[in-house]
């Protein structure tokens, strides 16, 4: 099953993802420069989100370079390891040693690989003792599995271990060598085999690094990143403060009026407010396939939870940049969900190719959608396409050939139920 899913969100002031000068995120579309909002801050807000916490619970991975610490930590706690702090920092940068840092110290802004799992980028600073160079994206009972790894080798072949954390002395001959590199070798074939065991979120967004302990996972949601239907202008503002005790000990009613802190350089902060498009899409089969555990099927009701739980936080989770500051808080008036059996992937961004015009930009962008969509899906969608639409507010609009819905709740139902339900079997 390939679920798209395609949003209309006006968002207020604010400034949800920021670039290197901390002015919101732009690009050039249609010609004219649009707000835009990365696609790794998308998915972050996701995966972070309560409705993702709510749906999973524990059931998450952490995004960490803290690995090598938690692995001794745990050896640390359990009372049949007894390793002393100086063995375990020895064994923290072992383990550290197998992620290799990137030849640049910049942290790419995004994936370059065109279906975009999320990279593991590397830290701008070297990681520490405990941390590895770059970040890993891990459930938390991998670094567990790790430790009860470790642990057993530790105790069955003592040599071998100390060859590992470089401890072994005498120095081994060549042949002792080489055997004790194969038994190390082994060691970590049984770590990257722990690191099979996925999560949703691993399985949703994918995981790439350059490490052999992590296996790389290839994403089953592609998301693109959101951009304004509109030309959008960046404006600025400074913080002022007042001085609350002020008026009490001047006499002068200019000082009085005055503010006590007027805000520049550093203080000054940008801002838009944009009509954003949003499109994602799920491989929900690839998804699967990620998560079947030891050879038996991941569940329909799973598949149908996390479908509902990737359509509720796409729909309600915003990202956090500067929400302190402008509480910009804004919710889709447009949500188009199409499902069909054929992977075709269709964004309907061109619909905005032309920037709208107009008083109200939620209803102009609704009106382009609507006659887009309406204009190539005849020519392009698959025909079992399977669609279904809530459009309220400014937004309110009806599409050719979706199922109208009348609440998120009942959307995300209908997708749900819809993603496993048995159909067709079509060809592209």
């Amino acid at each position: 099953m390939f679920i798209q899913i395609h949003m209309l969100q006006s968002m207020p002031p604010g400034n949800l993802n920021r670039d290197e000068t901390g002015q919101p995120k732009k690009c050039i579309f249609g010609g004219v420069t649009r707000g835009r909002i990365s696609s790794q801050c998308l998915k972050r807000s996701i995966r972070r989100s309560e409705h993702f916490k709510t749906a999973f619970g524990d059931a998450l991975a952490d995004r960490t370079t803290y690995l090598p610490r938690m692995v001794a930590d745990i050896l640390r706690e359990e009372s049949g390891a007894d390793i002393p702090d100086g063995e375990l920092d020895l064994l923290m940068t072992a383990i550290a040693s197998r992620f290799k840092k990137e030849k640049s110290q910049k942290q790419p802004e995004e994936p370059e690989e065109e279906n975009a799992p999320e990279a593991e980028t590397s830290s701008p600073v070297p990681g520490g003792t405990g941390q590895t160079a770059q970040l890993v994206f891990f459930p938390p009972p991998f670094a567990a599995a790790i430790a009860k790894l470790i642990s057993a080798f530790r105790r069955t072949d003592l040599r071998a271990y100390q060859h590992f954390i470089g401890t072994l002395t005498p120095k081994p001959k060549k042949d002792e060598k080489k055997l004790l590199d194969e038994k190390v070798n082994e060691l970590l074939r049984d770590i990257a085999k722990a690191s099979n065991s996925l999560t949703v979120d691993i399985g949703l967004f994918g995981r790439m690094t350059t490490s052999d302990l992590v296996v790389n996972v290839e994403a089953a949601c592609q998301v693109a990143h959101a951009i304004s239907t509109h030309e959008t202008v960046i404006e600025s503002d400074y913080f002022t403060a007042m001085d609350d005790r002020k008026a009490n000990y001047t006499t002068n009613q200019v000082e009085k009026a005055g503010a006590a802190f007027l805000g520049s350089g550093e203080t000054e902060t940008f801002y838009n407010a944009s009509v954003y498009y949003k499109y994602l899409n799920l491989d929900l089969d690839a998804l699967k396939t990620h998560l079947n555990l030891n050879g038996q099927a991941w569940p329909d009701s799973e598949a149908a939870k996390a479908v509902g739980a990737l359509l509720t936080a796409a729909a309600l989770a915003n990202p956090s940049g500067k929400q302190n500051s402008f509480a910009s808080h804004g919710i889709p008036e447009v949500i188009l969900v199409e499902l069909s059996n054929v992977k075709r992937p269709i964004s309907y961004a061109n619909a905005f190719l032309q920037a709208v015009e107009g008083p109200n930009h939620l209803t102009c962008s609704a009106d382009a959608l609507k006659t887009y969509v309406e204009a190539v899906t005849p020519a392009f969608a698959p025909p079992d396409t399977e669609r279904y639409l809530l459009a309220v507010g400014h937004a309110k609009t009806t599409i050719g050939g979706t199922t109208p819905v009348e609440t998120l709740d009942k959307l995300v139902e209908a997708v749900s139920k819809a993603s496993v339900a048995p159909r067709a079997e079509t060809t592209a």
